[in-house]
Formats: structure tokens, sequence, C-alpha cells
């Protein structure tokens, strides 16, 4: 049965737990009657406020996610991708999340130090790697392999972003009855929509905004689904993709999009519509991607939704989200030049 609540942790456990040191976590000060309590992946969070997760860059953040999110387990599974481009991390997540799985980052040709020691620390049995050489090298492959002596190490490949993606639906949504689509040549939308493929079990498929690449389109063509959902505008997802989408779905009112007038807006609109009854949210910076690649398997714990922010203010949208919604606590990715103090605190105009 897959986990649905992130680990407990308060800023103070984060702190204390975090093997990369006191300076690769950081948490808001507990608020006053805030009960520390040790760590229990699966249990409801318990902490009101903000928590962040941050390490000195990407691939320590993705390991302090993973600190605070995924006890070790003989036998369970890591899934590891580039930390340098963004393609087969977003479509890797919600496949992590299928296993309860953490996501960890790499650079091409090294294995950095944080993320060797989550390998040593989690004991997997199975590592997979997504992504071809060139993103992560068969150097590297090797010292995956030797971080985590023992782990079955196997690496999901295509010819492209495109290709990657239908593999991993393939490999481990063969049954699925939805499908979450979004823009694949960047990131905001398939950070939410990803969240939300997550949540409910689905995989998410990548498209280039005016037609379907081929190998999504082949994949599109032997299946059929009870719902279906497109993340963004036209512009992102032009109207006869979503339509061609819209084919493969047994009832066409059930092939929804969800869109905003921009990546803040969509990924508040994907919260508001999917995530009606969450009480934790994940936040991370709209304006890049790396903090947040490794957010969407720790999210589907806690069946929350990622919102996006700019550096300066919280746009209306979300606000609007959270103020109307039942969340009590959020998880802030990334250290402060990512997500800063004022984006946190002051709306935006």
């Amino acid at each position: 049965m897959r986990r649905r609540q992130l680990s407990a942790l308060t800023g103070a456990t984060l702190l204390a737990t975090c093997a990369l040191g006191a300076t690769a976590a950081q948490a808001a000060e507990p608020t006053p009657g805030a009960r520390t309590v040790v760590p229990k992946v699966g249990t409801p969070f318990p902490y009101v406020g903000l928590v962040r997760a941050a390490g000195a860059d990407r691939y320590e953040t993705a390991a302090v996610i993973a600190q605070g999110s995924f006890a070790p387990s003989a036998g369970s599974t890591v899934f590891i991708t580039s930390g340098e481009a963004p393609a087969d991390a977003l479509t890797a997540g919600p496949a992590a999340a299928s296993l309860d799985a953490p996501l960890l980052l790499t650079r091409a040709d090294a294995l950095p130090e944080a993320t060797a020691d989550q390998l040593a620390r989690l004991t997997p049995g199975t590592v997979y790697v997504v992504g071809g050489s060139d993103r992560v090298s068969a150097t590297t492959l090797a010292a995956i392999a030797a971080a985590a002596p023992g782990a079955t190490v196997q690496r999901i490949a295509g010819t492209d972003r495109y290709d990657t993606a239908v593999q991993i639906a393939d490999r481990f949504f063969p049954g699925a009855d939805g499908v979450v689509l979004t823009r694949g040549d960047t990131f905001p939308d398939a950070l939410s929509g990803g969240a939300a493929a997550a949540a409910a079990g689905v995989p998410l498929m990548i498209t280039e905004p005016g037609r379907l690449p081929a190998p999504v389109s082949t994949w599109l063509a032997g299946r059929t689904f009870e719902a279906s959902v497109v993340v963004g505008s036209p512009a992102s997802v032009s109207e006869p993709v979503a339509a061609a989408l819209a084919t493969r779905t047994t009832d066409p009112a059930a092939a929804t999009r969800v869109a905003g007038a921009d990546r803040y807006d969509t990924a508040a609109a994907v919260a508001a519509e999917l995530f009606p009854d969450a009480v934790t949210a994940v936040i991370a910076t709209g304006d890049d991607f790396p903090d947040a690649l490794a957010g969407v398997p720790a999210a589907a714990l806690n069946a929350a939704p990622v919102l996006l922010l700019p550096q300066q203010c919280t746009p209306v949208s979300v606000y609007d989200y959270l103020a109307g919604s039942q969340v009590s606590s959020e998880i802030i990715l990334g250290g402060p030049t990512s997500v800063t103090p004022e984006a946190l605190t002051t709306n935006c105009a």
C-alpha cells in the first residue's frame, strides 16, 4: 500500500538528523508548543508552519529531501536522474512515487558525495538510472553501483526525453487508467502536473507544444483512459494536442485542461482542482528547476501539491489557494536565495 504521508519531522528534527550537517538543511523556528518527534516514515506531518529542506546545491537538496522522507529499507528502490537537465527527472518523479522511492540527482560525469551517501544509507535493492549516457555516464553508473553494493542498477533511456517518458510509463504504469500531459521542453507545468500524476498513481507524459512527438503519439494510440488532464495553457499544450488526448479518453468530459495565466497561476489551479483537501503543500521557486526536481516523490507521500513562487512575492492565486485550504504545513524546497523570505511573506501587487 502506498504511503500517503510525508515523514514526521519538525524543523529541529530535520536539522538534527540530516547527515549533511546543519548547513545543509534550514527550517523555520517551530511555533510555540510544537512537539519535537522522532521521524517515522508514513506518519502525518505534525509540524504546523514552515519547514525548509535545502542543501548547498541541488544534489544536497535532493539528499536532504530523501533524508527527511525515506527510511532505509533493504530491497527498496531509488531513482537517480541528471541534475543538469530537468526532463528525465520530471517524468521519473511519479514513477518513483509509485514505488515509495526517493529521487536523487547526479552530475553526468561524477556522482556527488551527497548522492552516494544517501545510496549507502538507503540500502536499496534496485536503482533505476533514468537518462542516457549523455546525462549519466558509464563511469557514473559504475560509481552508483559501488555506492549501493548488492543493488541491481538499471538504466532507463530512450532516444530523447519523449521516448524516455514512454519507456517510464510502459515500465511503471503498464495498466494506467489515467494520464497527465504537460509540455516537455520546459519545467514549470511538469512540476505541478507531476505532483498531480504522482498523487493519482498515473504517469506524467510530455509533449511538444504544437504536436505530439512520435513516441508519445504511438503510446497514446494503443491506450484508452478513464480520465486525462492537460496541465498548461494552449500555448504550452495546443488544442489539437489536447484533442488527440481526449480521443483516447473514454468519456470526453473526463478529459480536462487545468491552466492559469502563467506558471504560478497554473500550479495554483492544479492545487485547487486536484488537491482540495491537502493539509501540506510543497513550495519551490518557479524561476529554475533544480531544487524542485526531487520534490515530487516527497510531495506524493502527503498527497501534497507543488506550488511555485517568483523571487519577490506570493502570487494572488497561490495566496488564495493557501488561505482557502486546510494546508497547515508548508515544505520549502531550496535555500533562501531560491525561495526568498520576501516570496513567503509578501503578496504580489
